[in-house]
């Protein structure tokens, strides 16, 4: 993580000091869990879990691509039009039930708890669109900043009420 990537992730620690949070969930890939460690260590009481439900989806077929030939590439134009697609490891549609799944399993286990996850571009909107019951091919459409805050908050039942997006400053 460059020296820019660590003073956003300071930032955003800075504004869960004094919450009352107490785990934090983060993707095992590196830069993820280095922002975990960066914001747990506002959060001193924080335990910090390694889970692979957080981690970002399998793009070999485009990650070393250029970004003007990265709309050339038909797997990755695959994954972003088509929400089933067989093309790709996993697609928009199998990405949302990994991250529902995981989701449903910590609102009944942290029910009137606030935690953190550290994940991802994907996971992140493609939850979000999946819980407010828009189309996941409009991820193409939204930008997650590196440790950006995107909220969920969800009632007894573990319904989606409210999400909000923030980037501490």
């Amino acid at each position: 993580m460059d020296e820019g990537g660590k003073e956003r992730a300071k930032k955003t620690g800075e504004s869960f000091k004094n919450k009352p949070v107490n785990y934090i969930y983060t993707s095992p890939l590196e830069r993820a869990y280095e922002t975990a460690n960066i914001i747990g260590k506002y959060l001193p009481k924080a335990k910090i879990s390694h889970v692979y439900e957080l981690t970002e989806i399998d793009s070999i077929h485009w990650q070393a691509y250029k970004l003007e030939e990265l709309f050339a590439n038909n797997y990755y134009e695959a994954f972003l039009n088509d929400s089933s697609t067989k093309e790709v490891p996993e697609n928009l549609d199998e990405l949302a039930k990994r991250l529902n799944g995981f989701t449903k399993k910590l609102c009944e286990k942290h029910k009137g708890q606030e935690i953190i996850c550290v994940s991802h571009l994907y996971p992140i909107v493609v939850l979000r669109l999946y819980l407010e019951g828009k189309p996941l091919t409009m991820a193409k459409n939204y930008e997650v900043s590196s440790a950006s805050v995107t909220t969920f908050e969800f009632d007894e039942n573990c319904k989606l009420i409210h999400t909000d997006y923030t980037i501490p400053s």
